[in-house]
């Protein structure tokens, strides 16, 4: 566990718009809108996925049926996700949040037969998506909250994805678990790192990786709501940070590069 994972403390711009949106009845539409004014909230560096993924621009990535409903992840995220798995060559992977199972289900129709996936929810009912599909065999399914002991004592996992609930708390918790499950040369993806709903309390991923990337170099990925920590030989999310060219800030829409979908 991280030396301090208590919540920051709140600033006084986030402190005044949480007052206009209770006085509005709390209105979904009003959280959206005020969660994008607090730009601050945004500490990770941006860095373009061409930059962290390997072959990002070479893998070919079939996605047959989309991902349902309004918890699934955007198709955006989706792929860049498939091009992680492809290019990083994982071979364990890890879903903690798993839903439907529509990113396991991609994952698997889009990787080797020797790739294992491991998808883990609170819902007994999740998975719905690979459930009786071919690529079922290749996925296991742990029911439970996240923990370590959900785990064998030699488990690990070259690929992890952190899905599940998005509060400040859940967050560190699933975070530190990932870390305690990693691989010594393994990545952790992170999803909805721009998430517009902070108010409801479901977007506690930015204050929670804030405080891990001081003791680990992540990055979020431009074009998607992906963050990502990465000891990929070659890859290093470390290594990436250090090597980043200035930015240019022209703003010519023709030398643009970050991915979009």
């Amino acid at each position: 566990m991280m030396s301090s994972t208590e919540h920051p403390k709140p600033t006084g711009k986030e402190r005044l718009l949480r007052l206009l949106w209770k006085a509005s009845g709390r209105r979904r539409p009003l959280d959206t809108f005020f969660t994008g004014l607090l730009k601050h909230r945004q500490c990770l560096t941006a860095v373009d996925p061409q930059l962290c993924i390997p072959r990002f621009d070479e893998t070919e990535v079939r996605i047959r049926r989309c991902p349902l409903g309004n918890w699934s992840t955007p198709v955006i995220d989706v792929f860049v996700i498939l091009k992680a798995a492809m290019g990083f060559g994982s071979t364990r992977i890890l879903e903690l949040g798993s839903y439907r199972g529509d990113t396991a289900r991609l994952i698997a129709e889009n990787t080797p037969e020797n790739v294992r996936i491991c998808t883990v929810d609170v819902h007994p009912e999740h998975g719905a998506s690979y459930k009786d599909s071919p690529v079922a065999k290749r996925i296991d399914r742990k029911v439970g909250k996240i923990r370590r002991d959900l785990f064998g004592q030699d488990e690990k996992y070259d690929f992890i994805f952190v899905d599940a609930d998005h509060d400040f708390s859940a967050v560190v918790n699933d975070t530190t678990v990932a870390f305690e499950l990693l691989a010594e040369h393994g990545v952790i993806f992170w999803h909805d790192y721009h998430f517009a709903s902070y108010f409801h309390g479901m977007s506690g991923v930015p204050e929670a990786l804030k405080i891990f990337s001081r003791q680990y170099p992540i990055v979020s990925l431009s074009g998607t709501t992906l963050a990502l920590h990465s000891r990929h030989p070659g890859m290093e999310t470390a290594a990436i940070l250090k090597q980043l060219p200035a930015q240019s800030g022209s703003g010519d829409v023709w030398k643009e590069t970050q991915v979009r979908g």
